[in-house]
């Protein structure tokens, strides 16, 4: 009889008895099994005659595999898949690798891989013992523990050195992991198994490879030595990654290695010495893909970002861009996570910008349009960008929150972009920090406010310094109480604004308490609400007139009634719904004269208060205005009525139209100048969206001026999506009427992306505007995903908003550029600027990601 020790990792026995059945009249037998036991007793008789038996049994989960599925690399075409598994097929892919562990996974549940749990057996045609030290299975060897499996032609174990040599188209599995070479030899002293001329499969990742030689450790790191990889299907090495020793942890989903070279069809085109990459979805130090970018301002422009993992609760990365025509940039994103802290730092640096001029902007000059110092402003600076962001106390009493950016000019952002930040306004940058404390019932906060404007002419806002609210919310049944306070000091940088006006700077307190019931049922709704508001300023002395009550007091008293009903029809497949809704509010008038003209050049005190934009939700609101400086007085009556046709079955809404005006019983003498409204009722209101079949829905809102028996203002849109938003199509158009206080607004705007082939897609949007006669923005795209690769290649026009303001609107500049993206899929990307463009430009692209990437 013999014994096997330990044969880890890729055969794992504890040190035990082993009892083998053969006659004793030969050495040999045909099927013999080899089952883990206890019982010493075998072993040492064994050990003493050489040739004595014991017979050992045990059961264990049955294991089938096809020849097939072992030459195919367990790769199955998605033609042979269950609709189960055609599910899991990834994108540009015609198959899947179906791992056949998993069943056995499933089966013995979360103690599969602890072996030492599961007897050991061992099968095959013919064995041999000699001297009681040398074992020797030949012919179609199986062995099984647990959740592993091995096959082989031979296999010869040496109970002293405690090592079995593994012969012949020699398999391995275990969940996850598919490994086979000519030669195998597993080590049961220093826990290693090496391979020649091997092969693996790695099945959550995707991945497949080859090597001279393969080893596995119990810690599940699989090391190539002369190895390659790829994540394309068997047949296919559109990129291969090469190595002299090339390390894959998959337990931690990260690789290492050395003297590396990318091949892409067949051709090197990138050698590293040394690399670690993301095997999965894990974080790893280490190279990412670069991006590419070519514009005619900026010429070439390429990033190579490194990213370090440097703990599991932070991070950095660090990219190093070269533009042609401006320079050499760094920039630096560092994120820290701790029990009560989420930190971003952002820091990007441009030394001696070259410029970026361009054939288009040059012609600008040549007309005398723009000179040459408003073409390149920053020719010869230093440009940079800083951003700090902290979000603390999440989900507890204290919490604080910190969102700090600055920038070096005003067009840094239409310059230089941000290539690794998730940071990308184009208007303003915030800067301000809150901290709070809630309780139940009550909640207290602080906050310091300010923000850099990036747009010409545009006036800087009010830096609040501090805003204090304490708001305290009951329930108490059907029974709703509000108790809110908000005081702010406005403050600001400069005596005047841009047109010479004086800057009125002072202290605001502002108080508002309402009550109200909330009955809901099956019939409707019905919500009364009773409600104080007041107003207290103390302005500053210096920048109001001698004559101006720099301490004026508002105060209001509300009541409203909102209340609805909701009929119901049901016939056939669908329920139709009509809501008949009333809302009438009463708000007392205090004069607001103290308000108007408080400077010596008449300025009216408004901080940040403006009129809402009439639509179909402001006809329920309980005031026309936004922020907190007028205290409107109403007696108006709302009159609306909705219907809407939902499917019994799924509950999914068909369609739904709405429309309301509001009538007014008194002239609204509260505005943001000195003037009153006098009207009598508002224009209509409405709103339609119906369902385009099951894959899309149509949309639109309105506002009918019915004196003059036009519209006003309204939208319209389509949005098409096929299932898993393979397709999408968007449609919309804006219209706004030009008026004596604003300009008009008339634009479409186009989007797609639309399969050509299965690996083949298109993308392109169109933005026009009729009024100025000219594109905002036009692009145009082609995507090919393939099984272990995606590459999308955009070209973009657009208009230049910044520059526009320095010259007459025809003769606005635009900027057009050529992006281009890589992603070597189980490598990484080569970064987010075609994808960040696309989210921002096409309605459910993002939705289209995720669902492709499930």
């Amino acid at each position: 009889m013999w014994h096997i020790s330990r044969i880890v990792p890729l055969l794992l026995i504890t040190p035990s008895c082993i009892g083998l059945s053969m006659p004793k009249s030969s050495a040999r037998h045909k099927h013999a099994t080899i089952s883990q036991r206890t019982d010493l007793s075998c072993f040492k008789a064994l050990k003493g005659s050489g040739i004595a038996l014991c017979l050992c049994f045990s059961s264990t989960l049955s294991f089938a595999q096809s020849k097939d599925q072992q030459n195919s690399f367990d790769w199955v075409p998605t033609d042979q898949l269950s609709a189960e598994q055609q599910e899991q097929v990834k994108p540009g892919c015609e198959g899947l690798y179906v791992d056949p562990m998993l069943s056995v996974k499933e089966q013995l549940g979360d103690n599969a891989n602890n072996l030492e749990a599961y007897p050991l057996e061992i099968e095959a045609d013919q064995s041999l013992v000699r001297d009681g030290e040398i074992a020797t299975l030949e012919g179609d060897v199986a062995v099984s523990q647990g959740a592993r499996r091995i096959h082989a032609d031979k296999m010869t174990y040496d109970m002293t050195r405690e090592e079995a040599e593994l012969e012949g188209a020699v398999t391995i599995r275990q969940p996850g992991v598919l490994l086979r070479g000519s030669k195998a030899v597993a080590n049961g002293v220093d826990h290693s198994a090496n391979f020649e001329d091997a092969e693996f499969v790695l099945h959550p990742q995707h991945l497949r490879g080859s090597a001279k030689a393969i080893s596995q450790s119990p810690e599940k790191v699989i090391e190539l030595q002369q190895g390659a990889f790829t994540s394309c299907e068997p047949g296919s090495t559109t990129w291969v990654l090469e190595g002299e020793n090339i390390t894959i942890d998959t337990e931690n989903q990260q690789g290492t290695g050395k003297n590396i070279k990318l091949k892409v069809m067949d051709v090197p085109i990138l050698y590293l010495p040394y690399i670690t990459f993301p095997v999965g979805d894990q974080r790893k130090s280490g190279l990412l893909f670069p991006s590419v970018a070519l514009s005619e301002s900026n010429g070439l422009d390429i990033a190579v970002p490194y990213y370090f993992n440097l703990a599991p609760h932070y991070d950095a990365t660090v990219t190093p861009r070269i533009i042609s025509k401006r320079g050499f940039m760094l920039e630096l994103e560092g994120r820290h996570l701790s029990e009560n802290f989420a930190t971003l730092s952002d820091l990007a640096f441009l030394a001696n910008d070259r410029g970026g001029r361009d054939p288009e902007l040059d012609e600008q000059i040549a007309k005398g349009l723009i000179s040459e110092e408003e073409a390149t402003p920053y020719s010869g600076e230093n440009r940079w960008l800083a951003h700090f962001s902290q979000l603390g106390g999440a989900n507890k009493r204290w919490y604080t929150e910190i969102d700090y950016s600055r920038a070096s000019d005003n067009d840094y952002f239409r310059d230089l972009g941000a290539s690794s930040f998730s940071l990308q306004n184009t208007s303003h940058l915030n800067q301000e920090a809150q901290t709070g404390y809630r309780t139940d019932n009550w909640q207290f906060s602080a906050l310091v406010s300010d923000y850099q404007i990036l747009l010409y002419d545009v006036d800087d806002p009010y830096r609040r310094l501090p805003q204090i609210n304490f708001d305290g919310r009951y329930q108490l049944g059907m029974y709703s109480l509000n108790l809110l306070h908000d005081y702010t000091h406005f403050d600001h940088a400069d005596e005047s604004w841009r047109d010479g006006s004086t800057i009125i700077k002072g202290q605001r307190l502002s108080t508002d308490y309402r009550l109200n019931i909330n009955r809901r049922a099956p019939w409707g709704f019905f919500k009364p609400e009773l409600g104080v508001q007041t107003l207290s300023y103390k302005l500053d002395e210096n920048s109001v007139s001698e004559t101006a009550e720099n301490s004026p007091n508002i105060a209001t008293a509300l009541a409203s009634i909102d209340t609805g009903l909701t009929f119901e029809h049901s016939g056939g497949r669908y329920m139709q719904t009509l809501e008949p809704r009333a809302f009438y509010i009463y708000r007392s008038y205090d004069d607001h004269s103290d308000l108007y003209g408080v400077t010596d050049d008449g300025q009216d005190i408004n901080f940040d208060t403006s009129e809402r934009t009439f639509s179909y939700s402001q006809l329920y609101r309980d005031s026309r205005f936004s922020g907190g400086d007028r205290l409107e007085d109403a007696n108006r009556l709302t009159l609306g009525i909705s219907s809407n046709w939902f499917h019994n079955d799924t509950g999914a809404e068909h369609f739904s139209v709405s429309v309301g005006q509001i009538f007014y019983f008194d002239d609204q003498r509260v505005s943001l100048d000195q003037g009153v409204v006098a009207q009598d009722r508002s224009e209509f209101a409405g709103e339609l969206r119906f369902r385009l079949g099951p894959w899309g829905r149509f949309f639109a809102s309105s506002i009918f001026d019915g004196e003059q028996n036009l519209f006003s203002r309204g939208t319209a849109g389509v949005q098409l999506a096929t299932p898993s938003n393979q397709s999408l199509l968007n449609i919309a158009y804006s219209y706004v009427r030009e008026t004596s206080s604003s300009a008009g607004i008339d634009q479409i705007d186009t989007s797609f992306v639309a399969p050509i082939s299965k690996q083949w897609s298109s993308m392109a949007r169109y933005n026009y505007d009729y009024i100025s006669k000219r594109e905002l923005e036009v692009f145009f795209g082609l995507e090919y995903n393939d099984c272990c690769y995606r590459v999308r290649l955009l070209a973009r026009r657009w208009l230049d908003s910044n520059i526009a303001a320095l010259a007459e609107s025809e003769d606005a500049l635009y900027d057009q550029g050529l992006f281009f993206e890589i992603h070597l899929k189980g490598l990484g990307s080569s970064g987010a600027k075609v994808a960040s463009i696309l989210e921002d430009s096409i309605y459910g692209y993002r939705e289209r990601e995720e669902s492709l990437n499930q």
